[in-house]
């Protein structure tokens, strides 16, 4: 049986993945200043309910649901000299980076109609290449290494966002009818900027030629798995082969659950820590900064533990935890210190699910249909970002001691779906050495 070279396999090419990583920073970073301003434009420019509002929030959501998956096959089927990622990558980045700025202009206007073509302008052209900002640095990145490699992407991009968070709270005043246009601009110039220097440095073909030499290298021939998956060419890739079709659908249960726990969470914990920990104001943000700090100390050395004791065991583990943690918080009397223990625990957690099951859903398609099921991961994600926020209101209406409680169901919802995938730490890897086995 072939053996893979894992001294080979812990080389990453960091620099290579950093340089890729640019374009996701500079889309995800966005989503802060979307989130955090564009619902004051819409409550204090123009008046608006705060259920229109929330319906408008929605629509980046409602995209996401058709128009990721969409795009995924597109650029599947791209055969740009560029590369499959890159054209889109380039082209949605100046798109948006021209739009941001119009929310801004049109909220100084008074414009609702304005404000609302820049916001469909600026999430179709963040739609048109939020995808193919995780799906290149799969490409070019060995499968052993996927998971390490979404770890260091992880890092690029909440550093980005830790950026842009510096930078409202300089850059918006106090004030009434605050200035937003010279943030938004910035925003712009962000985006552009990590799409500049992406298109400057990062030669896609040549990167995803010299991956499927390393992966050569560790006994994993990229043509032969490509193989597998259906006759058809051209990036129509489909998964055929039963058991691997119950393991992806079992990894995008464990993806939907997933964000039906931790975005429960994030919507409804500045009101709960008030409720029920006496956190007022805005003192509630230092549990999502422990959260977020635990996820962000988690990537790098769990993506190492896979490597030694595979995906799917650090993704059970992790979202054991996911569950557990938020039992403990369930039957707190109060609110203690230690509690901040329990939440960058769930920090952690969160870190490993997040890195090990999106890999683990590549590990079982071919190179060619990385952008299809990378499409299916967001389109899941956005489902669940659609549902929860509704499902858990409702528990809040109801009972809002039972927050915890549902999102530790969600959490073991997610945890059984993991258990179930077959597939995902090596199944194409492994069924290539058994030909080589089977020719001996």
């Amino acid at each position: 049986m072939a053996q893979l070279n894992l001294k080979r396999a812990a080389k990453l090419d960091i620099r290579a993945v950093a340089l890729a990583s640019l374009p996701f920073m500079g889309m995800i970073s966005f989503w802060q200043v979307y989130d955090g301003i564009v619902p004051k434009m819409l409550t204090n420019t123009f008046g608006l309910s705060n259920s229109l509002t929330g319906a408008i929030m929605a629509v980046d959501n409602v995209f996401g649901l058709f128009l990721l998956p969409v795009f995924g096959v597109l650029s599947d089927r791209c055969a740009s000299k560029l590369g499959r990622r890159t054209p889109f990558i380039l082209g949605g980045s100046a798109v948006a980076a021209l739009a941001v700025p119009l929310i801004a202009i049109a909220n100084n206007m008074g414009s609702l109609p304005l404000l609302i073509c820049s916001i469909i302008l600026t999430l179709l052209a963040i739609c048109a290449y939020r995808t193919m900002t995780v799906a290149v640095v799969a490409d070019i990145t060995p499968r052993p290494l996927r998971t390490k490699a979404n770890s260091i992407q992880k890092v690029v991009g909440y550093a980005g966002t830790g950026l842009m968070l510096v930078a409202i709270s300089v850059m918006v005043p106090k004030v009434e009818r605050p200035d937003y246009l010279p943030l938004f601009i910035l925003q712009g110039v962000f985006i552009l900027a990590a799409a500049v220097v992406y298109g400057l440095f990062v030669r896609e073909p040549g990167l995803v030629q010299k991956m499927r030499e390393k992966s050569l290298e560790m006994g994993i021939d990229e043509d032969e798995i490509d193989k597998d998956d259906s006759p058809e060419a051209g990036g129509k890739e489909k998964v055929t082969d039963r058991s691997l079709q119950r393991s992806i659908a079992m990894l995008l249960s464990a993806t939907f659950f997933y964000y039906m726990s931790y975005n429960a969470m994030t919507t409804n914990i500045s009101r709960y820590a008030d409720m029920f920990f006496g956190l007022a104001g805005g003192s509630f943000a230092i549990i999502n900064m422990v959260t977020i700090v635990g996820a962000l100390a988690s990537y790098v050395p769990l993506a190492n533990l896979s490597l030694k004791i595979g995906r799917k065991k650090v993704a059970l583990i992790t979202s054991i935890i996911m569950t557990v943690c938020p039992v403990f918080i369930w039957f707190a009397p109060g609110f203690s210190p230690a509690l901040y223990v329990v939440f960058l625990l769930m920090g952690v957690a969160l870190g490993g699910v997040d890195l090990c099951v999106f890999t683990m859903i590549l590990e079982c398609c071919s190179s060619k249909s990385v952008g299809r099921y990378a499409g299916y991961y967001y389109t899941v994600s956005m489902a669940a970002q659609v549902a929860t926020p509704i499902l858990s209101g409702v528990v809040m209406d109801l009972k809002p001691t039972m927050l915890f409680g549902y999102i530790a169901l969600m959490g073991a919802l997610m945890s059984l779906s993991v258990a179930g995938a077959k597939h995902g730490d090596a199944i194409l890897i492994d069924e290539v050495a058994r030909r080589e086995e089977a020719n001996e």
